[in-house]
C-alpha cells in the first residue's frame, strides 16, 4: 500500500484538469574507492542544490537529503510488470559536472543501491507537494562517454530492480561438490565438475 500526504493526493486528483509539474530525484549509496566506506549521493534534474525529507524506500523512515541540481538529464520509462523479467531503468547524467564525476571516479558505484522518487510540483508556484517511490534497485553498468571534439558526452547508468534480481540471482554454492557432499557421505556429485571437460579418455574405453 503506498501512502501519501493529503496535500499530494488532491494535487494528483485535481492534476487532469489544473496539471502538475514533475522533477525526478535519484538516490545512491555508493563506497569510496580508497577505504571502502559507505557514501551517499542525491542527484536531481532541478537547477538549485535542495533538502527535502523523503521516506527511504529501503528502511520506510524519513530521512533528510540533499539533492544536487542539474546533475541529471534523463531518467528512463519506468515499466512494471507480473513476470520475472529483471526490470531496469536508464538514468542519464551529464559528464561535465562535479557531482557526478566524483559518483563515478572517486566513488564506486557499482552496485550501489539507488532509489527513484518523483517530486510532485503545484502548477501555479512550482512549489514542492510531495513525493512518491517510483524505484528501488541496483546499478548494473555505469559507462561513461566520453565525447569527441566540439561534442556532448554522458553518464548513463542502468539501475536493475533489486528484488527481482536476487530472485533470479544464480546461487553457486547450491550446485558445489562442499555444499552437496552435505546431502550424503560420499557423496561426489559435482567434484570434478570444473575439469571433467578437459580429461583424455581414449576412444573405446570407460573412465573408473
Amino acid at each position: 500500500m503506498i501512502e501519501a500526504d493529503p496535500a499530494l493526493v488532491a494535487l494528483l486528483n485535481a492534476s487532469p484538469e489544473d496539471g502538475h509539474g514533475e522533477r525526478k530525484l535519484v538516490w545512491l549509496v555508493a563506497r569510496r574507492r580508497d577505504t571502502g566506506a559507505e557514501v551517499t549521493r542525491g542527484l536531481w534534474n532541478g537547477e538549485d542544490d535542495i533538502t527535502f525529507s523523503i521516506r527511504s524506500g529501503f528502511t520506510g523512515l524519513n530521512e533528510d537529503r540533499t539533492y544536487y541540481g542539474a546533475s541529471i538529464k534523463d531518467v528512463g520509462e519506468i515499466v512494471s510488470g507480473i513476470d520475472l523479467n529483471v526490470p531496469s531503468v536508464d538514468v542519464t547524467l551529464p559528464i561535465m559536472n562535479d557531482v557526478t564525476e566524483q559518483l563515478l571516479r572517486e566513488y564506486n558505484a557499482r552496485l550501489a543501491s539507488v532509489e527513484i522518487h518523483t517530486l510532485y510540483l503545484a502548477p501555479n508556484t512550482g512549489m514542492p507537494v510531495g513525493t512518491l517511490l517510483d524505484f528501488v534497485g541496483e546499478v548494473d553498468k555505469a559507462p561513461i562517454k566520453t565525447p569527441e571534439a566540439g561534442g556532448e558526452g554522458s553518464i548513463v547508468i542502468k539501475v536493475v530492480s533489486d528484488i527481482m534480481s536476487m530472485l533470479t540471482r544464480i546461487n553457486g554454492r547450491k550446485s558445489s561438490h562442499e555444499d552437496q557432499a552435505k546431502y550424503g557421505d560420499g557423496d561426489q556429485i559435482n567434484k570434478y565438475a570444473s575439469t571433467v571437460a578437459r580429461w583424455p579418455i581414449p576412444w573405446g574405453q570407460k573412465r573408473t
